[in-house]
């Protein structure tokens, strides 16, 4: 195998910024396989070998395979924060979990309301806060060498799997407008006993710690293979 001169380099770039990927995940798989070829040909049939590519790999089709990437992406960290989730119920984590729940069911019956909910709410959105901050600076130092190689192409490149990953952490901040904020905006907080209130505030912390909980062992899991 030979290595590719820094002309033949830039035309490979050119023709695969010509394709509008976006996705940094799909882009490399792409260029890498581009570079795997030409490099087992000579320097001659160059030329003849990337118009080969370029047709196998067209616009049309690569488009659909961004596609279905970003389509599979729900599926995918879904399923493997699911299969935390139940590893949970699971002996030996269940004995954790059930310290978990008790230890807040603890804290409900002995704090009063409002130091409640700055306790049981403000550790685990800091702990969300501050993960949010290291997956995005993480993703923005395993897109640098990407940016550069195609610096000239123009394209706005991004990771799939990291945006949809911090989509997915900030999903408890808006559980928490929704179920805090909004009925105090609507009046309605005062209509429900403060029993119930206290039974809610269980679930739901409970649901922000599990969710924090495996939403970084899925990152973990997902981070040895992909741009996050």
């Amino acid at each position: 195998m030979r290595k590719l001169s820094e002309q033949e380099l830039k035309l490979v770039q050119l023709a695969i910024s010509e394709k509008g990927i976006n996705s940094a995940e799909l882009l490399m798989e792409v260029y890498d396989h581009f570079l795997s070829h030409l490099e087992s040909f000579p320097e001659e049939q160059f030329e003849v070998q990337l118009n080969s590519l370029n047709l196998k790999w067209s616009k049309g089709y690569c488009a659909k395979l961004q596609d279905n990437l970003r389509k599979n992406l729900n599926k995918t960290v879904r399923k493997i924060q699911w299969n935390l989730i139940k590893s949970y119920f699971s002996w030996p984590k269940f004995f954790i979990t059930l310290l978990l729940i008790g230890g807040i069911t603890l804290l409900i019956n002995l704090l009063t309301s409002k130091l409640q909910l700055a306790i049981l709410f403000s550790v685990p959105l800091i702990y969300l806060t501050g993960f949010l901050a290291m997956v995005l600076f993480r993703t923005h130092q395993k897109l640098k060498p990407i940016k550069s190689t195609f610096k000239d192409s123009g394209l706005k490149i991004n990771s799939l799997y990291s945006s949809y990953f911090i989509t997915y952490l900030t999903l408890p901040f808006h559980f928490y407008n929704i179920c805090l904020n909004v009925p105090r905006i609507l009046k309605v907080d005062q209509l429900v006993s403060d029993e119930l209130v206290n039974y809610l505030s269980i679930g739901f912390c409970f649901i922000i710690y599990i969710h924090a909980i495996t939403a970084y062992e899925a990152w973990k899991i997902k981070s040895k293979t992909a741009l996050i």
